[in-house]
């Protein structure tokens, strides 16, 4: 689930996901967009329980939470 504070403004002046690009960002949305309008795959194997747009969406995903949580970490007030 993405919250406000999974947001950064890029060089830009864009509001995007943290460790996303504009594009990326959008790409994201519009993956989510699909996929949860899509109904899922007979599952044939373990490995195939996947579509293209869930691969991508999956990487995009990864690479967010990969660089939001150092950037969490860090803005993290100590008390």
């Amino acid at each position: 689930m993405i919250k406000d504070d999974d947001y950064e403004l890029d060089r830009f002046g864009n509001r995007v996901l943290i460790g996303l690009t504009a594009e990326e960002t959008a790409e994201y949305f519009r993956l989510e967009e699909i996929i949860s309008k899509s109904m899922p795959l007979p599952q044939v194997t373990r490995d195939e329980w996947y579509r293209p747009e869930d691969r991508r969406w999956l990487e995009l995903y990864e690479k967010h939470e990969s660089a939001r949580r150092p950037f969490l970490k860090s803005s993290k007030t100590m008390h």
